[in-house]
């Protein structure tokens, strides 16, 4: 405990479940943590709940600047729109001065080969998938090298090292956001900024729905995981949060540019 004592920590999708698993983990960490996601009531409502289930006080709205002592906030932001993740990292400022984490956990999987997958989805999911996470280091970035360093941490996933059938949008992003990752590392890593890379498999989310229903549903689906995970079981939110805590704090100083991979074995075959 108390391994991010003092930082500021910024989840984007954080109102789902492995952004909300990571930033009540964060916030164990002596994190001031920043819940973003796409309408209002999502990152409040993530935010009420975590601070609810620390034992904090959830009852007053988590609006600036009436956030006094709270350590976890919910604040809105479209991750495709410049201005709106602009004006979501100078709210942050403004309250709390600076930012010392940022996992950019938002996203979207839409089910389809290349000729089932319609361009509105295809273009959807690279506008959040990976246009959000250049937005989100574009503006963090700058606030990191004033304050001499920090972490990022981007969402990947397995679909981004190994081809699976009927995601092709979902893998063409997260293949591209791994290449981001690595090459922002590069880019910044004498400045005292690491950037690293997770990439999850099966978890048990909603956010698997869609797959989940292509497959034929959660009863079709086990016996892949059986035969497919070496683990035999998909993992849980908290078990990625984990990795993520890991990747922000100083134990994984020496980590930049690493992609770490979290998926029972997986991809190990």
């Amino acid at each position: 405990m108390g391994r991010l004592e003092g930082k500021v920590a910024l989840v984007t999708g954080g109102a789902g479940a492995i952004g909300r698993a990571t930033a009540r983990r964060l916030a164990d960490e002596g994190a001031r943590v920043v819940v973003a996601d796409i309408d209002r009531a999502r990152p409040e409502d993530a935010a009420r709940d975590i601070r609810a289930a620390r034992g904090a006080e959830a009852d007053s709205p988590a609006e600036f600047p009436s956030a006094g002592p709270r350590n976890v906030i919910g604040l809105p932001v479209d991750v495709t729109s410049e201005a709106s993740v602009r004006d979501l990292v100078d709210r942050v400022l403004a309250e709390w001065g600076t930012i010392d984490v940022l996992f950019t956990c938002a996203g979207v999987l839409v089910s389809g080969s290349v000729t089932e997958t319609s361009l509105e989805d295809w273009q959807r999911t690279i506008a959040v998938n990976v246009t959000g996470p250049f937005l989100c280091s574009k503006y963090v970035v700058p606030v990191m090298l004033a304050a001499g360093g920090g972490a990022i941490i981007h969402m990947s996933s397995t679909a981004g090292l190994v081809g699976e059938a009927s995601i092709a949008a979902y893998a063409a992003s997260k293949g591209a956001v791994l290449m981001l990752g690595r090459q922002m590392a590069v880019d910044f890593a004498r400045s005292g900024i690491r950037v690293n890379v997770i990439c999850p498999g099966w978890i048990d989310t909603p956010f698997n729905r869609p797959a989940i229903e292509e497959a034929g549903g959660t009863e079709a689906l086990q016996p892949f995981i059986d035969m497919m995970v070496p683990l035999g079981r998909q993992g849980r939110p908290e078990e990625v949060a984990d990795v993520v805590v890991f990747l922000a704090s100083d134990e994984s100083r020496l980590m930049t540019g690493s992609v770490v991979v979290v998926d029972g074995g997986l991809t190990a075959q």
